[in-house]
């Protein structure tokens, strides 16, 4: 069976965007030089369509935890429950790189004027796991998913930021044996 890419968007008042950070937390400086910063985030998992079993699902609660080191990339952290349009609870955990360019600099500092990333643009990977208990669901839990990743400036006070991801699921491949 060939499988079909599943997409994380987030809708906010119609707008076709992502998930949407809308409370930034400061943490603190790392005795290493790094900072520490947490966020709250909310938003939807909507699969593509063909992806079975399809997904409509609304988040009940997002915690995305940023850590930074002096000339490294972001280090995201990221945990939730997402509830389906038919009641299931589904834990959602990501956990990747988010680049630090200066272009993603100055999003994240909400800088004026500054244009989203492109799709392809963030040299970076998030991996997903997901937790659904038996039934409709389970297969989510089964499988091993990777995400591009993409981040969008906020248009208005109540967000930090954008964060757009399009997930695919990973297959398995032939077996390596030794030779």
């Amino acid at each position: 069976m060939e499988s079909v890419p599943m997409s994380i968007i987030i809708g906010i008042e119609g707008k076709k965007v992502e998930l949407r950070i809308f409370a930034s937390y400061p943490i603190g400086n790392l005795t290493t030089g790094g900072f520490w910063a947490n966020g709250n985030a909310v938003g939807v998992l909507t699969s593509v369509p063909g992806f079975i079993p399809a997904i409509n699902a609304t988040s009940i609660h997002m915690d995305d935890t940023f850590v930074r080191y002096p000339g490294a990339p972001y280090i995201q952290d990221t945990r939730g429950l997402v509830m389906t349009d038919d009641g299931q609870i589904i834990g959602v955990n990501m956990q990747g790189l988010v680049s630090a360019t200066p272009h993603v600099h100055d999003i994240m500092a909400n800088k004026t004027g500054v244009e989203p990333l492109r799709w392809g643009e963030m040299d970076t990977f998030t991996v997903w796991n997901f937790q659904a208990a038996a039934g409709k669901y389970s297969q989510l839990a089964e499988g091993t998913f990777v995400a591009n990743t993409r981040l969008i400036p906020s248009d208005n006070e109540d967000t930090v930021v954008y964060m757009d991801y399009q997930i695919s699921q990973v297959d398995a491949g032939p077996l390596c044996v030794d030779s």
